[in-house]
């Protein structure tokens, strides 16, 4: 049947799938999409010089059934010449063990072999067999369960290595060409059956809705998740754009400015905010619309306000500041050093180097440090000064200020974070804060008119 071939070939060239030297690993389940993929890639191999490498998981639901499939898949493959990788798997055990529903535990296994397969083989792409009807079936499946516009795009054709050649193909063009071309797929009798939701979206619900409403909803449901598609690429890049704007995300941490955040449509607030968290996460599996929603609130609530979200992340409300990350426990630090100060030396401490040098006033040519390094009057330290973390009791004078105040009262008035106030680094003389590491220096150490001795701190951040 070379319509559905040449059909085959212009959605790989529409969404640029493959290329010359790529090798491909499909999904092979015996079935007759798989079975029709394989095999169309076959025929395809010689036109885009690619390499072609079977895998196929017996995932033990069948018995003797699923023995019966892997046998036919190495018996094709051995036939056609294409390497095929073969594994076992007690996928009901893992049901039991994890709480998966069977889809999700059989996905989950499978992609997990086609990964497996990639790597051994030096693989590219992974090429799997969903058709048009199964992309309806997943359309309708996620507009029943609310979804917003980016899940009614359906199945994508192309996501990451993953390709899906017969994306735009009917399932009875695709038995048809079993047929034609002579190809005995396997069956699984259980997909006759509507003992799961997608079955009963296929078996049952789709055909009520093509006798009753609309004979042509296949390709009346694939017109409109086009132009879904399109509509929402568009929203995407806006969003992206906002995000760049009023956000900054360094490793697994983002913070975003709240004023900003309002100012845009709501519908952009939550495609930013979704956009935020996968960057973060590097997935939104197990994320709902409900947890976009308390991230959004948290922008109405004072500080302090959280939410709790999947992958271990804590999104919290600090000051004018809607704060994203990983909610981990850091392991226990070293976070006391004593600091000589009567010989240049250097010590080094978990986060980077303090370097410390003696000198004379009149060399230092000004009395204002950078932003790590300061300046201080040795003559003013009254027992030993220490690199640490902040401890009950802390004082601070802070440059410019007369009097002392209490260092939590600073950083509250300074509006530094909570989270962000105990990974402080302070040079201490005592309970006096000397310097806040990379932030302001103490009135009461800083060097004036009458010092003669001056000590130089460096901070050497790794």
């Amino acid at each position: 049947m070379a319509g559905l071939i040449e059909d085959v070939r212009r959605t790989i060239e529409k969404y640029n799938m493959l290329k010359p030297g790529d090798k491909i690993v499909v999904g092979v389940s015996g079935g007759p999409d798989s079975l029709c993929l394989l095999h169309v890639l076959k025929e395809l191999g010689s036109e885009y010089e690619f390499s072609l490498y079977a895998a196929h998981l017996n995932h033990k639901f069948r018995g003797k059934a699923a023995d019966a499939d892997a046998e036919f898949v190495g018996e094709i493959c051995r036939k056609w010449g294409i390497p095929a990788f073969i594994e076992v798997f007690d996928v009901p055990a893992y049901i039991e063990e994890t709480g998966l529903s069977p889809e999700e535990a059989g996905r989950e296994i499978r992609y997990r072999l086609f990964d497996q397969v990639c790597e051994k083989v030096g693989g590219n792409k992974i090429a799997v067999a969903q058709n048009l009807n199964d992309h309806v079936e997943t359309i309708l499946m996620r507009l029943m369960r609310g979804s917003g516009i980016d899940g009614l795009k359906g199945i994508e054709a192309v996501r990451g290595n993953i390709i899906r050649p017969l994306l735009e193909m009917e399932r009875r063009r695709i038995e048809d060409y079993c047929g034609e071309n002579s190809l005995t797929p396997r069956l699984d009798k259980t997909n006759l059956e509507p003992i799961y939701h997608r079955n009963k979206v296929r078996l049952e619900l789709i055909p009520y809705i093509e006798k009753n409403f609309n004979p042509n909803i296949i390709m009346a449901l694939s017109r409109f998740s086009g132009l879904i598609k399109d509509e929402n690429d568009f929203l995407e890049a806006e969003a992206a754009e906002k995000l760049q704007a009023i956000a900054e995300i360094h490793g697994d941490r983002a913070v975003m400015d709240v004023a900003g955040l309002l100012t845009v449509h709501t519908a952009l607030q939550r495609r930013i905010v979704r956009q935020c968290i996968e960057k973060l996460a590097n997935s939104l599996n197990g994320f709902e619309f409900k947890h976009f929603e308390g991230v959004l609130e948290l922008a109405q609530k004072t500080t302090g306000a959280a939410v709790m979200l999947p992958h271990k992340l804590k999104a919290f409300r600090s000051y004018d500041k809607l704060v994203l990350s990983k909610d981990i426990v850091k392991a226990d630090k070293k976070c006391y050093y004593k600091l000589k100060y009567d010989y240049d030396n250097s010590v080094e401490t978990a986060e980077g180097r303090i370097a410390i040098k003696r000198t004379k006033a009149k060399e230092i040519g000004a009395l204002r440090g950078q932003k790590e390094m300061v300046y201080i009057d040795p003559s003013k330290v009254k027992g030993e000064l220490v690199l640490r973390c902040r401890e009950p009791g802390d004082l601070f004078a802070p440059i410019g200020m007369k009097g002392t105040k209490k260092l939590k009262e600073y950083l509250i008035d300074e509006k530094v974070p909570r989270e962000e106030r105990d990974e402080l680094e302070l040079i201490a003389d005592g309970r006096e804060i000397v310097w806040i590491v990379g932030g302001r220096l103490s009135e009461k150490y800083k060097i004036t008119d009458e010092t003669t001795d001056a000590v130089v701190i460096k901070y050497i951040r790794r």
